[in-house]
């Protein structure tokens, strides 16, 4: 979102030092623990259970709650490992079932209140919902962060005696900026206005208790249970009096002492997928309906209040939400022929079944599809998570005042000096944010709730359903062969049974034939896309990404120049746009993948590895993460022990005859897919013009001094983007905002606040033009919608200039999507069909971008005046 990369954005410019490719390979600064004293590999993936029902099938009553969890090395995982790792767990929120017990893992080595434990299913990541397609769920979302929600009745707790107080909120673990567009339950609008959900008025981070709304991303349903924004809710606490809301959706008065407004504007005003007004939030509870009438896919849920995400996400709350197809071949649309790696965890399996191994009364082992989102976060010493409380942070300068002292957090740094939003209602001197950073990027890996896991791995093929689930991170994901002491890669000899293409008949003929073959990397066999599977398998390493073809009637011919064979594809394969790229996935993307682990050498290290920046993306070259911390993601282990747990295990006669053909996953290259919902959308009815546009302060002119220290300059202002005093600029990034671009090409912005400029009509496809200047790339999310992805161009209508194909497109963006990555100077155009009436939003999914204006509305049918659903006063 920056012109400079990360570290010392805005003083960097000011001594002109722009560098284009960010910063050195080092570890990202952030908190008290280093993160080069955590010990890697030494803790096991956690394979997330499936989470329970109320007992009625469908329905679910899920409380977000404050716990703490091992995610560090130490407690539980000794008891597993046999190590004595001694890290203290960490403080976090996530979801569960709402009248479970508070963990206890004592018994297994942990402690009390820490997760993972057998007694109770809250977890972070949360534990994975289970959807049939075209069958509705029901969730009761229930904002549990209060002392004891295990014992407080007034959120769902039924375990014990409630205690005095029990019921009083929590606060929020992390810093919030009340400057920024946020919730704002106090209602203390930096404008006087009396409402919630407006720029707040205090400098100092909010310590009330916390709104929550649940988006579930993807999900194709009714704006009332979509996860508005601004449609939240506070806990229904004891030491929280509300203030009514009017009809109108604002406070009858400003909140006094101890009084909040308990829910957001648009609460209970937002209609159903029929377009009915729907009073679903009730005394912090919010009851939504997912229709899940999409194809099977992979689907996560997260929380959305208004001004919020990135700490309500960073904090802990997410998890998979998988949907299923019962009329398709292996429960998945799309798959035409073939069986994919099994099982997955099913509901009743608890903890212990899919996270223990056998000798400990598990049977983790069996596993064959495992969900794996990858995420960064720092620590403290204490195990605490650590998210940045102010600004200076983002400029590797200190806070003013503190050099020098012993609460500089940059050791012989100098300052940030300048005024920041907030405190000056009706004397506006600044408009920067005090506490938010505009990117934000931690020094952990952190993956399915554990920091550098490891899974040890049959010699077979296994399906992982990948998600980036970073606030601001891009990915660049790869799986070399490494040698298990040295940590470099390396090359082993992999044994392949095979038979000869049938040029004739199609298929194969004639009998298994052994071979060897030296490999250093294992391809990534994408199936699966956002929203659906692909229509074609796409084997993916770093450097390449080619499409498998085939011929449903004689497939094999077709195939033959892509096929691969001893695990290398023979010919044909194609070169990606940079040497550099892998599977590159931005924030919020999915990619359903099989990797085939079979006949590798018994102890093989296969090592994912990501080699995006630690720092804003805008396309490669850039320099890779830090290789000794945020280059590193996960490991796995080959252990022939394990062959044979699984039904999709390969088992083989000594002369290669494949005995179980019938429930033996599929070799990738053989496996048809075909296009889901013929893969396109109706003809487009419209084409939109829409752009990303990064401002600089408009209040604020920025220096250095002759001590380092970046200053204000007093009584300037930035006028036509320059600044009085020729060595000043506009100090920045102030935000990253969305806008349009009208018939002449003059883009205008479009913020939060201002009326709802896109409206398609239901019932109708529009194609969307994102025109990105700003400088760096950004993951869009569009809600309600699944689109395709059309292609890029330059800003011009060229060729685009980092996706080198002739449509601009990706291998793996042949599919359905919710989320593209649009890159700088290019136009990224999509098109989706807009079937359900009401309102939705669509962002850039860097959270922090999100929460600063990088997020607007838009409303499918007009407004209420205009005889659709969406509130006139948003218009």
């Amino acid at each position: 979102m920056n012109n400079l990369k990360l570290k010392r954005l805005s003083y960097a410019v000011l001594l002109g030092a722009f560098t284009a490719t960010g910063a050195q390979a080092a570890p990202v600064d952030g908190g008290s623990l280093d993160p080069t004293t955590i010990p890697k590999y030494v803790t096991p993936l956690v394979i997330p259970p499936v989470m329970n029902t109320t007992g009625v099938a469908n329905d679910y009553d899920i409380g977000m709650r404050q716990f703490k969890q091992q995610i560090l090395p130490g407690g539980i995982w000794n008891t597993v490992t046999g190590r004595n790792d001694a890290f203290p767990p960490t403080p976090v929120w996530s979801y569960g079932p709402a009248t479970d017990p508070r963990p206890d893992s004592r018994a297994l080595g942990g402690g009390r209140d820490v997760a993972p434990a057998p007694n109770s299913q809250f977890n972070y990541p949360a534990y994975t919902i289970e959807a049939t397609k075209n069958t509705n769920i029901t969730v009761d979302w229930i904002n549990q962060l209060v002392r004891r929600p295990d014992r407080c009745r007034a959120v769902g707790g039924v375990i014990g005696t409630e205690r005095n107080n029990d019921c009083k909120f929590r606060p929020h673990l992390l810093p919030v900026d009340q400057t920024l567009h946020w919730a704002n339950p106090k209602a203390r609008c930096d404008k006087g206005e009396l409402r919630t959900d407006c720029h707040g008025q205090s400098q100092r981070p909010y310590t009330g208790p916390v709104p929550i709304v649940t988006h579930v991303h993807g999900a194709h349903t009714g704006p009332s249970s979509d996860g508005y924004t601004e449609g939240w809710w506070l806990p229904n606490a004891s030491n929280v009096n509300c203030v009514p809301r009017d009809a109108n959706g604002d406070p009858v008065r400003r909140p006094g002492s101890g009084e909040y407004v308990c829910s957001g504007t648009i609460s209970n005003l937002l209609t159903d997928r029929d377009g009915v007004v729907d009073a679903n939030i009730i005394a912090g509870t919010g009851t939504f309906e997912y229709l899940n009438d999409q194809p099977s896919t992979t689907l996560w849920y997260h929380d959305h209040a208004l001004g919020m995400t990135r700490l309500n996400v960073y904090a802990g709350p997410a998890g998979y939400w998988l949907i299923r197809d019962p009329a398709g071949v292996g429960g998945e649309t799309g798959l035409v022929d073939g069986n994919l790696p099994v099982p997955a965890p099913v509901a009743g399996e608890d903890l212990a079944t899919t996270n223990f191994p056998n000798t400990l009364g598990g049977a983790r082992e069996k596993y064959r599809e495992i969900p794996i989102v990858m995420q960064d976060r720092s620590f403290n010493a204490d195990g605490s998570l650590y998210y940045p409380d102010n600004r200076a942070f983002f400029e590797a300068l200190n806070v003013e005042g503190t050099a020098g002292t012993p609460s500089e957090q940059f050791p012989g740094e100098p300052e940030l000096q300048i005024n920041f939003a907030g405190n000056n209602a009706q004397d506006k001197v600044s408009d920067i944010a005090p506490i938010w950073n505009p990117e934000a990027f931690f020094n952990t890996m952190v993956v399915n709730g554990t920091t550098w896991p490891q899974l040890e791995v049959a010699p077979s093929l296994y399906r992982f359903r990948l998600l980036n689930g970073t606030n601001s991170r891009f990915l660049n994901i790869s799986l070399p062969i490494v040698d298990p002491v040295t940590g470099l890669q390396t090359t082993v000899t992999k044994n392949i049974w095979y038979r000869e293409i049938d040029s004739n008949n199609g298929g194969y003929k004639g009998p298994w034939q052994s071979d060897q073959q030296s490999v250093n990397e294992l391809y990534m066999y994408q199936v699966g896309t956002d929203q659906a599977m692909l229509p074609k398998v796409t084997a993916v390493r770093t450097g390449f990404a080619t499409q498998l073809n085939y011929n449903p009637q004689a497939w094999a011919f077709e195939q033959a120049p892509y096929m691969e064979v001893n695990n290398r594809l023979i010919v044909g394969e194609t070169a990606q746009s940079t040497p550099a790229q892998a599977m590159l996935m931005g924030p919020a993307e999915r990619s359903d993948v099989i990797v085939d682990f079979r006949g590798l050498p018994d102890g093989t290290v296969v090592r994912m590895i990501n080699t995006a920046p630690d720092a804003p993306f805008g396309g490669f070259p850039d320099v890779p993460a830090d290789p000794g911390t945020t280059g590193q993601v996960m490991q796995f282990v080959v252990n022939h022990a394990l062959m044979g747990t699984s039904p999709s295990d390969e088992q083989r006669s000594p002369n290669g005859q494949l005995q179980n053909a019938d429930t033996a996953a599929t070799s990738p290259w053989d496996l048809m897919l075909g296009p889901v919902e013929n893969n396109a959308t109706p003809p487009a009815n419209n084409i939109r013009d829409l752009v990303l546009i990064e401002e600089e302060s408009a209040l604020v002119c920025a220096d250095v001094d002759v001590d380092g220290n970046v200053i204000q300059m007093p009584g300037e202002i930035p006028v036509n983007g320059g600044c009085p005093t020729a060595t000043a600029v506009p100090f920045g990034p102030k935000a990253a905002v969305l806008g349009t671009t009208d018939n002449l090409g003059v883009d205008s912005v479009t913020l939060w606040s201002d009326p709802i400029v896109t409206t398609p009509d239901l019932d109708t496809t529009e194609i969307w033009n994102i025109k990105n200047i700003t400088a760096d790339a950004h993951p869009i999310h569009v809600h309600l919608v699944k689109y395709k992805v059309n292609g890029r161009t330059d800003l011009t209508g060229g060729p685009s200039p980092t996706v080198t194909t002739p449509n601009g497109m990706e291998a793996w963006e042949s599919g359905w999507k919710d989320t593209v990555i649009t890159y700088p100077g290019e136009i990224t155009t999509i098109q989706a069909e807009f079937d359900i009436p009401g309102l939705y939003v669509w962002h850039c999914h860097i959270v922090e971008h999100e929460d600063n204006e990088m997020m607007v509305p838009f409303c499918v049918g007009g407004s209420e005046a205009q005889g659709g659903v969406c509130p006139d006063k948003l218009f």
